[in-house]
C-alpha cells in the first residue's frame, strides 16, 4: 500500500511541471507548423497561400515563393485576404519536355532572421482533383513539388504527421497523465490505456470517412472538460467513498467512453491535414499509428519518472517534511484543471461569439 501511494504522489509530483509547462503552452499552440497551399488553377495559374502560427514575432515572418517553370507573380488577389497571398503564372507543364514533373515547381521559404524551429506542411490541391501532403522539418526551406507520391511516402509522411500531433496536443497528454494516476499500477494503465486507444480510433476513423460527424467546435469544449472530470476525481482522492465512483472502479470503461470524444479532435487535426483521394484508408490508419506511438511513448516518460522519484525517495529517505509534501503533492493536480478551465472558458466563449 505505501508503495503505491508512493507511486501515484510521485506521478500527481510530476503535474507541477506538466501543468506549468502546458497552461502556458498549450492556450497558444505555438508548435503549429507554417501552413503553405498551393492551387492548381486553369491556364497554369497558381495561387500561393501562407499561414504563420502565433509564436513568430513581428519582423521575423518567413516570405514564402513559388519557383520554377519561369514562374511570374501576378497582381495579388483579394479574395484570400485572410493568408498572406500571392498569385502566379507559370509556364505550360513540362510534361511536353524532358524534364522531369516532379522538378517543375519549388516552394522556397526564406527567414529573415532564422528559423526557430517551425515545420512545414504545404498542401497542393492539382487540377485533376488530387491532393499531395507535405510534411518538412525545419531544416526544408527548399521543397520541390512531385506530381503523386508512392504509397510508402504517404505512410511515413501521415505517421509523422500523427506523431507530432499527439506530442503538441496538450489537452489530449493531460486526459492521459490523469488516466496512468488513476489506473494505479501498469496492468491496469495498460488496459485503460488499451480502452482510450480504442475510443479515439474508432471515431477518428468514422469522422475522416464522414460516416459521422459532429461539432468541432462543441468537442473542443468537451476535451478539456473530461480533463477536468479525471482532475475531480484524483483530488477527492482522499475520500475513500469516492473512490467507488466509475472512474475508480472502472477506469478503462471511462477511458474509452472518453475516448470516443478524444477521437473526434483527431479527426478535426486530420480533417486540416487532408486524406489524399486515391489513398485515403492508408493516410487514416498511418496517422493513428503515428498518434499512438506519440501517446505511447508519453506513457512510457511518465512510468520512468515516477519510478525514478520513486528510487530517489527509497535511497536518499527524503525528511519528514519532504514525504509530507510528497503526500500532499496531489493538490498539485488543480494545475491542470486550472489548465483545463482555461481551454473550457475560451473555447466556449468562441463558439459563442
Amino acid at each position: 500500500m505505501p508503495n503505491r501511494h508512493l507511486y501515484q504522489n510521485s506521478l500527481i509530483f510530476l503535474a507541477t511541471l506538466l501543468g506549468v509547462a502546458f497552461s502556458n503552452l498549450g492556450f497558444t499552440h505555438d508548435g503549429r507548423p507554417v501552413y503553405i497551399e498551393l492551387q492548381e488553377r486553369p491556364e497554369n495559374q497558381y495561387i500561393l497561400r501562407w499561414k504563420i502560427p502565433p509564436v513568430m514575432q513581428p519582423g521575423t515572418e518567413p516570405e514564402v515563393y513559388l519557383t520554377g517553370d519561369y514562374c511570374q507573380i501576378l497582381p495579388e488577389t483579394q479574395f484570400f485576404s485572410r493568408y498572406n497571398t500571392k498569385k502566379y503564372q507559370c509556364q505550360p507543364s513540362l510534361s511536353q519536355t524532358n524534364t522531369q514533373p516532379d522538378e517543375r515547381l519549388i516552394i522556397k521559404i526564406g527567414y529573415p532572421v532564422a528559423n526557430p524551429a517551425l515545420s512545414t506542411l504545404i498542401r497542393f490541391e492539382q487540377m485533376n482533383g488530387g491532393i499531395i501532403n507535405l510534411f518538412n522539418g525545419p531544416e526544408a526551406i527548399e521543397i520541390h513539388l512531385p506530381s503523386e507520391l508512392s504509397i510508402w511516402q504517404y505512410v511515413r509522411q501521415y505517421i509523422e504527421a500523427g506523431f507530432l500531433h499527439i506530442l503538441e496536443g496538450y489537452d489530449h497528454l493531460l486526459f492521459v497523465f490523469c488516466l496512468v494516476y488513476i489506473a494505479r499500477n501498469l496492468k491496469g494503465i495498460t488496459i485503460a490505456v488499451t480502452g482510450f486507444t480504442l475510443g479515439h480510433s474508432l471515431t477518428l476513423g468514422l469522422a475522416s470517412l464522414n460516416v459521422f460527424s459532429v461539432r468541432v467546435d462543441i468537442v473542443e469544449v468537451l476535451i478539456p472538460l473530461s480533463i477536468m472530470v479525471l482532475a475531480a476525481e484524483i483530488v477527492n482522492a482522499g475520500n475513500h467513498r469516492h473512490k467507488e465512483t466509475l472512474a475508480w472502479r472502472f477506469p478503462a470503461i471511462v477511458a474509452s467512453g472518453f475516448g470516443l470524444l478524444h477521437g473526434f479532435g483527431f479527426a478535426s487535426a486530420l480533417a486540416e491535414l487532408g486524406l489524399p483521394h486515391n489513398q485515403k484508408i492508408t493516410a487514416l490508419i498511418s496517422f493513428n499509428i503515428g498518434v499512438e506511438l506519440g501517446q505511447l511513448i508519453f506513457v512510457l516518460l511518465l512510468l520512468f519518472l515516477a519510478y525514478m522519484a520513486k528510487l530517489a525517495v527509497s535511497k536518499w529517505k527524503f525528511s519528514e517534511i519532504t514525504n509530507h509534501i510528497l503526500t500532499q503533492s496531489k493538490y498539485a493536480i488543480y494545475l491542470v484543471g486550472i489548465a483545463s478551465g482555461y481551454w473550457v472558458v475560451s473555447r466556449s466563449l468562441e463558439v459563442i461569439y
